[in-house]
């Protein structure tokens, strides 16, 4: 099987699984963002390994558990970053095989992975968890088609040599225009806030895989796992879902006003 036609199955298999989960959210929702939070977290554990940085993975665990037992507390999320920032500081007073910087990964990655990620259960069950999908796979889409077609001016080659300034600016564009006609179908209302709103997603989206290509390349690795044949780690395919998220989260608080 060739690199296309893998990468081609594990993108078809993957939005089919995305459908089902996005369909009967709830406890089938928390499932998937756990797990997807666990196996990211090991893969950026495995990756800061290559530059002597140890992440916490049991107060990391500790952290996920905290999250879902403080979900329904409009301060669950800060008690678990507070709880996590506590336990890996007493992780290297007492434990030689950590040390304060490491405690600082820690909790930077719990904040990086398992609290974006928490905020889709905040979507939950209404169109804008949709949304998410929508501006991260057309941004990535039409960024892929217009740079690899007329993309000449490179947007930061020294992190990532294959992206340009043409792609960058294609992103935004298809995201929003399927942003759009996303909006028309399930009718929501289209403003000059939420067109700013998703503009800003996609431009979020990008610095976010930016983000995750710098790490990798401070790691010296090429993906964060081969999990997935043709794309590489889970990391790899949610780098930019961590950056969008809020944005649309924000933009749910706004239009909900």
């Amino acid at each position: 099987m060739g690199d296309l036609q893998k990468r081609l199955t594990t993108a078809i298999v993957g939005i089919g699984i995305l459908g089902v989960v996005i369909y009967f959210g709830g406890l089938a929702l928390r499932l998937t963002v756990t797990l997807v939070s666990l196996i990211s977290l090991f893969e950026l554990r495995l990756a800061f390994k290559k530059i002597n940085i140890n992440l916490n993975m049991t107060v990391l665990v500790i952290g996920l558990i905290l999250l879902q037992a403080l979900d329904h507390y409009s301060i669950g999320i800060s008690l678990s970053a507070s709880g996590i920032l506590i336990l890996s500081f007493i992780f290297s007073l007492f434990l030689k095989r950590y040390t304060i910087e490491d405690g600082v990964y820690t909790l930077f990655s719990f904040i990086y992975i398992p609290v974006v990620l928490h905020l889709l259960y905040k979507l939950d069950n209404s169109p804008f968890m949709l949304l998410v999908f929508v501006i991260a796979f057309s941004t990535d889409t039409f960024a892929y088609a217009i740079g690899s077609t007329i993309g000449r001016i490179k947007l930061i080659p020294e992190v990532s040599p294959k992206k340009s300034v043409e792609g960058f600016i294609g992103g935004i564009l298809g995201a929003l225009i399927c942003s759009l006609i996303f909006f028309y179908f399930v009718k929501l209302p289209i403003s000059p806030v939420a067109v700013l709103f998703v503009v800003v997603a996609s431009i979020a989206g990008q610095i976010g895989d930016l983000a995750a290509s710098k790490v990798k390349r401070i790691c010296g690795i090429k993906d964060y796992s081969h999990l997935l044949p043709g794309h590489g780690g889970m990391l790899d395919r949610i780098d930019s879902i961590l950056f969008i998220t809020p944005v649309v989260y924000i933009l749910l608080n706004i239009m909900a006003q």
